[in-house]
Parts: structure tokens; sequence; C-alpha cells
């Protein structure tokens, strides 16, 4: 699996099946996973960072250091796209600083 996160990427991912625990066979599947826009009542996944939600974001952030009984975190609340062990190692941190 391979995630894209530029924007002249039209996926956000590619999957080559054959290499799960399964995948025995001489041949392959490659499926591509693209991004939908988001709308009121979906989850949001990933964050689209371009010039725009980046100056959204920074905003956001300074307000955030006034809410005393609010956390930010994850994908979204960090404004970055986390692989696996990233997401670990952030909440462990986030973790520490409580």
């Amino acid at each position: 699996m391979i995630n894209y996160t530029e924007k002249e990427v039209p996926y956000t991912r590619i999957i080559e099946h054959k290499h799960f625990e399964f995948g025995e066979q001489p041949w392959t599947i490659i499926s591509r996973e693209y991004p939908c826009s988001w709308k009121r009542g979906s989850y949001p996944f990933y964050p689209v960072n371009n010039d725009k939600n980046q100056t959204i974001f920074l905003k956001y952030k300074e307000l955030s250091k006034t809410e005393k009984k609010v956390l930010f975190g994850g994908r979204l609340g960090s404004y970055q796209y986390f692989d696996m062990q990233d997401t670990i190692a952030a909440a462990m941190k986030f973790c520490q600083v409580l």
C-alpha cells in the first residue's frame, strides 16, 4: 500500500493486493482510492492541505490555545496525515503533555 497526499495525484492510496497475507497468485490486482468531497453528515478522514485550508487551520490553532476543556489531536486536530507508527508516537507525546 502506498499513500499519496500530493494535490496533483488524483487518488489517495494504491493497494497491490497480492502482497497481502493470502497473495500467492502469479498475477496482481491494484486498486486506487479516490477522495470524495465532504458534505454534512459524512466523516472527514484527511485534511486537504492547501494554502486556503492552512490559513484557516492556523487561525483555529491560535483559537485552540484559549480552550481549556478541549483537546485537539489526530489527523484533523494536528492537520497532518499520519501513518500508524506516527499516530502512535503523536498520541504518546500528546499524553505526556497532559
